[in-house]
């Protein structure tokens, strides 16, 4: 029999031109070594093709991070197939997504990357421990992995860098490398290029946790517990900090959960509600989404209802929006949504679906046991090469 991994490489490419759909690329990628290298190559060269949102799936409830798999599974919401990457690189790891393909993963090891779990290339962040703010009291690997860090956000795509860690000197790369985190137990912020040696303190307002973050426009956002907006300055300084920018919704109230997010170069916030949470019992589920935009001349958000042909995705990721004319298999004026409940998060419920805010209903998009994981959550990516 032939050896496929013999196959010229001439030949190989020629195939890679046919396939279309990103899953059929990440099934080629796996079957061989030289294949995977001539497809990654091949499709660099279509940088901006655009291709639909996956989920990248958690471990199965019966497992474990001492787990020593080397395959995570990723369900393709336009075709509802699920199937396997290899990627060792994401094991004993929590993950968070992102629009531009990459990962940004911490380990019970407690070493930050990004990821990019299709090349399967990484770029190394300061670890946990050299975050200014640490908890007061021992707490294990496992648990701040789980709890320590909310999420990142990135300047803009890490494959745009082109960067060689190995090389690279704190303080000499350009802004839009930036990469900004929400942790600690006070929800407080951070800042880091790669290359840096520690994570660098954004000063902000005291006593006001950080819900979401954002890059929007050459300036990263934040969004507070409360609804405040704030503008992150001096970020190419040893002192940045953040300002009051913008004060709540009018009409705020009762609120879980925020969200910034850029639709068709509008800034955006979600507000998500649960219900059902009862102590002893951790049982919770989102019941509605509010969406405001917002006016950068008066400084104020007015709701809106109608998202028109866009679909939104938040939860364990940086949110981000598609066009549902682009990508009609998605459904239109809708939010997908994914566990980030870390409080009250239990192994026998998921609260995950699809939120219409013109019908103000919530559908599943996907149910099975292998969404549920404390250690390590379900959550959205857009798949690049």
């Amino acid at each position: 029999m032939a050896n496929w991994s013999e196959l010229h490489q001439d030949i190989v490419a020629l195939i890679v031109k046919q396939l279309i759909d990103v899953e059929d690329i990440a099934r080629f990628c796996c079957v061989c070594k030289p294949w995977n290298y001539v497809a990654i190559e091949q499709k660099k060269q279509c940088l901006n093709q655009g291709y639909t949102p996956w989920l990248m799936l958690t471990k199965r409830v019966n497992d474990n991070i001492e787990d020593k798999g080397r395959v995570r599974s990723c369900y393709s919401l336009s075709s509802k197939r699920l199937f396997n990457l290899e990627l060792p690189e994401a094991q004993r790891r929590r993950c968070w997504g992102t629009p531009y393909g990459w990962l940004v993963t911490i380990g019970v090891d407690l070493n930050i990357h990004l990821l990019h779990p299709m090349t399967r290339e990484q770029i190394s962040l300061p670890s946990q421990p050299t975050f200014p703010y640490q908890y007061k009291v021992h707490v294990p690997p496992k648990e701040l992995c789980q709890y320590y860090i909310k999420n990142f956000a990135l300047a803009s795509n890490p494959s745009s860098w082109g960067i060689n860690t190995s090389t690279t000197t704190p303080r000499t790369l350009e802004s839009s490398s930036l990469v900004m985190a929400i942790y600690g137990e006070f929800r407080s912020l951070a800042i880091a290029y790669p290359g840096d040696q520690v994570w660098t303190s954004v000063q902000s307002p005291p006593k006001v946790p950080n819900d979401d973050i954002i890059f929007f426009n050459g300036h990263f956002y934040v969004i507070s517990y409360d609804g405040v907006l704030l503008l992150c300055e001096d970020v190419n300084t040893t002192q940045p900090k953040t300002t009051l920018f913008a004060s709540p919704p009018d009409d705020i109230d009762d609120i879980d959960r925020f969200y910034l997010v850029d639709l068709s170069g509008d800034l955006h916030l979600l507000a998500r509600h649960f219900e059902g949470i009862k102590l002893n019992e951790y049982h919770y589920e989102t019941k509605w989404f509010f969406v405001y935009k917002f006016n950068f001349l008066t400084k104020k958000w007015t709701e809106v209802e109608d998202l028109g042909d866009h679909a939104l995705f938040v939860g364990n990721n940086t949110s981000f929006a598609i066009s549902t004319s682009k990508f009609p298999e998605f459904k239109s004026s809708c939010i997908y949504f994914t566990d980030d409940h870390t409080e009250y998060y239990t192994k026998r419920f998921c609260d995950m679906g699809v939120y219409d805010t013109m019908e103000e209903t919530i559908e599943p998009f996907y149910v099975d046991n292998d969404r549920l994981s404390r250690f390590s959550r379900s959550f959205f990516f857009m798949p690049t090469f």
